[in-house]
């Protein structure tokens, strides 16, 4: 393991209690990117932090008073996945306080122009181009905001 992938680790269970404690408002953004070639299929990742076993899509946080949530969103993908998302549209909004703290996470639909492009860094562990309809077929294995987000992307999902 790297040592930035070591330190977001090691800290991460730290960071969990202060949430649970002080129940801090937070904002993040999370971005279903769509495959160029293949629409149907959705990128996911597996984060170096929290539950690594968890799959999930590109995202993290930003502060509304110093960036724009779509703005957020581009800067999230880029830092993560090295890439420039292309045609961002908004899904909507999901709250949740799972983690202790009260988070609000605006969902993006985007795409990029190439998958070889993709270069990860320390937070990424893993990437896996997924079939947007399989899923929600994969119960706890992938994260509730990613499944939400492929619902609202592709309503056919919502429907089964």
């Amino acid at each position: 393991m790297k040592f930035k992938q070591f330190f977001f680790a090691a800290l991460m269970p730290f960071v969990k209690v202060y949430w649970r404690i002080f129940k801090p408002k937070s904002f993040g953004v999370k971005v279903l990117l769509t495959h160029p070639a293949e629409k149907s299929k959705v990128l996911l990742v597996r984060h170096s932090y929290g539950n690594t076993s968890l799959w999930n899509i590109p995202g993290g946080g930003y502060n509304p008073k110093n960036e724009s949530a779509e703005k957020a969103a581009r800067r999230e993908v880029f830092e993560e996945l090295g890439v420039e998302v292309l045609q961002l549209s908004l899904l909507g909004e999901y709250l949740t306080s799972i983690e202790g703290k009260k988070d609000t996470v605006t969902m993006y639909r985007g795409t990029i122009e190439s998958t070889s492009t993709i270069k990860t860094n320390p937070e990424i562990l893993e990437i896996e181009w997924a079939e947007s309809s399989l899923l929600g077929s994969r119960g706890n294995e992938v994260a509730r905001v990613a499944r939400r987000a492929a619902e609202k992307a592709f309503p056919s999902i919502a429907q089964r």
